[in-house]
This record gives C-alpha cells, structure tokens and sequence, in this order.
C-alpha cells in the first residue's frame, strides 16, 4: 500500500536524524514531498483509460468530467465488439481550457458507441493538498522519500544561512547530504519511467529488398 503524506514525513524525518521534527518541521517536508512530487509526474505519470458512452451529434467531450486529475490524451479509440480487439484509433482534436482538459472529434459518434480515451495523470498522495488517495506504487514510496529529504535539506539551509549565517563547514555538509540524496532520486527516477521494450522485433524488410523478386 502505498504511503500517505503523514508515513512519507515520518520516513524523511528518520532518514535525515530528526524523528522529534526539531529541525526538520512537517511544513519543511509538506513542502519537499510536494516539490518531490511535482517532478515525480513529470517522470513517471499515472498511464490510465476510462470509457465514454457516446452522444449523438455530439462532437466535444470533456475528459476532466471523468478525471480531474487527467493531464493529456494519448489516444481516442471506438471499442470495438470482440472483447476488445478490434478497437479503432479515431481522428480527434485535444485542448486545455479553463484548466479542463477536452477533446473533439472530427465525425461525430452515435449513443450506440462506446469511446476508449487514454490518458496520462499525475499522481496523488493521501493527505497531500487534500487528497484522499495515494496513486504511486509502493515501491516507488522511497524515491519521492529521497526527493523530498533533498529538498527538506535544501529548505534547511538556506533558512539557517539567512538566520545566523551558518558556518561553512555546516554549508557544505547540508550541501553534500542534499546532492547525495537528489542523485538517488534521479536515479530512482530513471528507473520508474522505464518503459519495458517490445517483445517482438518490427520486421525491417523493404518492399525492394533482396527478396522482392525471389522466385520470379
């Protein structure tokens, strides 16, 4: 299960040395999950699908009805009859307005109709901004972690310069601290958006290749 805002504080409180919160507040790390979140999204969004019955002469549709946290469309498919299999890619025009997403289509689709939309999606974190749901896989937990204790320590610092000019020895420990943790979390990164490779090999022949005559 995935953590919420409350578990992910804990964790980065512990793995910065601070379990009371003394130094490392909860609107410090609030603030560091959110900033590690918001490049988590960016990296690795939720990859989703809904379906949508169609309207007669209807030619607009408004995603963001179906999911408010709907970020872009990747693809407007008409399911097809044979579970599944034969579902056709659609032409459609996709906008953003008043922060909604919609899309258009270019022919319109009748009641008897049923619209596949792909979509991406950010992901949420339950207690995050008011949300009540954590999106991102378990396993993922501990690189928002990683983010967000850079950035906590980052925040940290740079409180403490301006309050009582911290000693440079202090400066560049934070510093070292916060990039070891931030290349962890790239890292981590790098590997969540990995997409897995196609099983098959896309046949590369030509239609003039050395087999176009073969036989003849």
């Amino acid at each position: 299960m995935s953590d919420s805002l409350t578990t992910l504080i804990t964790k980065v409180q512990n793995i910065l040395g601070d379990s009371s919160g003394t130094y490392f507040t909860t609107a410090i790390i609030t603030a560091a999950v959110r900033q590690a979140l918001t490049e988590f999204n960016k990296r690795v969004p939720q990859f989703l699908a809904v379906t949508i019955t169609g309207v007669n002469d209807q030619y607009e549709y408004e995603l963001s009805d179906e999911d408010a946290n709907a970020i872009k469309i990747l693809d407007v498919l008409r399911q097809g009859d044979n579970a599944d299999e034969l579902d056709i890619s659609i032409t459609y025009d996709d906008y953003i307005e008043d922060e909604r997403v919609f899309f258009r289509l270019r022919q319109p689709e009748t009641t008897s109709e049923t619209l596949i939309v792909r979509y991406t999606a950010d992901h949420t974190i339950n207690g995050l901004d008011s949300q009540i749901e954590s999106t991102i896989l378990a396993r993922h937990d501990q690189i928002i972690v990683d983010g967000a204790a850079a950035w906590s320590i980052w925040t940290r610092a740079v409180a403490r310069v301006e309050t009582i000019n911290l000693s440079q020895d202090q400066s560049d420990n934070y510093r070292e601290l916060a990039t070891r943790l931030y290349s962890t979390f790239q890292a981590g990164l790098d590997r969540a958006a990995r997409r897995s490779a196609a099983v098959g090999e896309p046949d590369t022949r030509a239609w003039n290749d050395q087999y176009h005559t073969w036989g003849q």
